[in-house]
Order: C-alpha cells, then sequence, then structure tokens
C-alpha cells in the first residue's frame, strides 16, 4: 500500500510547527515530496549493490537483500524482471536498472562473475593451462549500457539475460482548494506516494531536512536528522 500523501504533509507541518519552528507552503511540501521520494527510491540500488558486492555468497538469502528487493517490487510503477534478454550479449535495453548477470550454457544458468579489468581475460586466454581452467563466465562494462561476457573459449553473444528493473516514482502533489483563506487537502487533485507504506517515516524525515535547509532553519533541519536517525536505528534491529 503506497504512502498518503495528506498523513505524511500533515506529519510534517505538525512537526515543522513543534515550538514555532515553521510553516511549509503546500508548494514547497510538493517539491520536497518529489525530492524525497526520488531520493529514497534511488538509495535502494546503491544499497543493493553495496550489499551484493560485500556479501557475494548471500545474494539471494539475505535479509537485507530481500528487504530492499520487496520495497523496490512494491513501488508503484516498477517492473522487475528476473530474465531479461541482453541483446547480443553485449547490449541492455534503455532505462532500466541491471542487477546480476546470467549466462546459460549447454542447459545450465548460471551467475556471472564481474571483473574490473577486461586485460585479466587475455592474460587468461594467452595461457594454454589457464585457458583449459577458464570455464567460468565472467563479464566487465564495456560502456553505457553495454557489457562482454567472456570465458575460455572466447566471447559469450547468446544466452546472456539479466535482472532487470525498469521505472521510477511518478510525480507526488498535496492538492488542495482554499476555504476562509486556508489551504484544506483535496484528495481528488492530489496524488499519493508511490514508495511503500514503510517508507512514511523516512519521507517525513528527509522533507523536514530539506525544509530546514531552504528557509535556513537549524532546529528544523536537526529535527529531521534526528528523525531519520531514529528510523534508520529502528530498521538495523
Amino acid at each position: 500500500m503506497p504512502v498518503n500523501v495528506d498523513t505524511v504533509y500533515q506529519t510534517v507541518q505538525a512537526l515543522a510547527n513543534k515550538e514555532q519552528r515553521g510553516y511549509l507552503t503546500p508548494q514547497e511540501f510538493n517539491l520536497f515530496a518529489i525530492h524525497a521520494q526520488k531520493d529514497i527510491f534511488e538509495q535502494y540500488f546503491y544499497d543493493l549493490d553495496a550489499i551484493r558486492t560485500a556479501k557475494p555468497q548471500a545474494r539471494e538469502l539475505g535479509d537485507s537483500v530481500q528487504h530492499i528487493l520487496f520495497k523496490i517490487q512494491n513501488t508503484d510503477g516498477v517492473i522487475i524482471n528476473p530474465n531479461s534478454v541482453v541483446a547480443g550479449g553485449t547490449t541492455f535495453e534503455n532505462r532500466q536498472f541491471n542487477g546480476k548477470i546470467f549466462v546459460t550454457i549447454g542447459g545450465v544458468r548460471k551467475t556471472v562473475k564481474k571483473i574490473e579489468n577486461p586485460d585479466e581475460i587475455h592474460d587468461l586466454r594467452r595461457s594454454k593451462w589457464h585457458q583449459e581452467a577458464f570455464d567460468e563466465a565472467v563479464y566487465f562494462d564495456d560502456g553505457y549500457g553495454k557489457i562482454q561476457v567472456w570465458n575460455g573459449n572466447g566471447q559469450i553473444t547468446t544466452g546472456v539475460t539479466c535482472e532487470s528493473i525498469k521505472g521510477e516514482p511518478g510525480l507526488v502533489y498535496w492538492g488542495y482548494m482554499i476555504i476562509n483563506e486556508k489551504p484544506v487537502y483535496d484528495p481528488s487533485a492530489s496524488r499519493n506516494f508511490d514508495l511503500h507504506s514503510s517508507e512514511q517515516p523516512d519521507l517525513v524525515a528527509k522533507i523536514l531536512k530539506l525544509a530546514g535547509i531552504s528557509i535556513e532553519d537549524q532546529e528544523l533541519y536537526q529535527a529531521g536528522a534526528a528523525e531519520e536517525a531514529l528510523n534508520t536505528q529502528q530498521q538495523n534491529k
């Protein structure tokens, strides 16, 4: 279930008004809300890559990996395809995040290990002893949206697939009508956040921090930072 925009709006206003720290106009809130949602969504991929790099042996079983994938899967407008074709074994589709790389050889599908230096492949293939032992496929980045997959027999251009994630959260806005010179929530003119409901505390914290920066209110920024630190601590328990 997505995060309700009015719930976040009312929470942010209540915290911002505490001890007369300030008031966010609907326009300011909407700008900060869009930024906060994008920031949280993009952080998923940094965290996912960091966890998988640090613990490659636990890619499928790690609770942290599954937790992040759950949040991505429950983001409206986002589609995860665990078996997206890599065209010609080299080219990804546009506008997608690519996770693990796979190759199917002899009917067996395996995860392909990434290497940073392509020269390793040439060194292995030039040595007859290493070439015979070079049976596991590896890949390296070959420019924007491109890779090369190799094993001891040469470059692999067929049977290469990847885990792909397409789409991103849409715009979010708190719509309103003016009654007695005050903005009043109008659900018909609003759009909720696309993130999973578990992200509500982080959205509130990030919007408060952005508001603190915008109006140069150190206390408001610190209030948002404290909320964010508390959320992180609770998530790590």
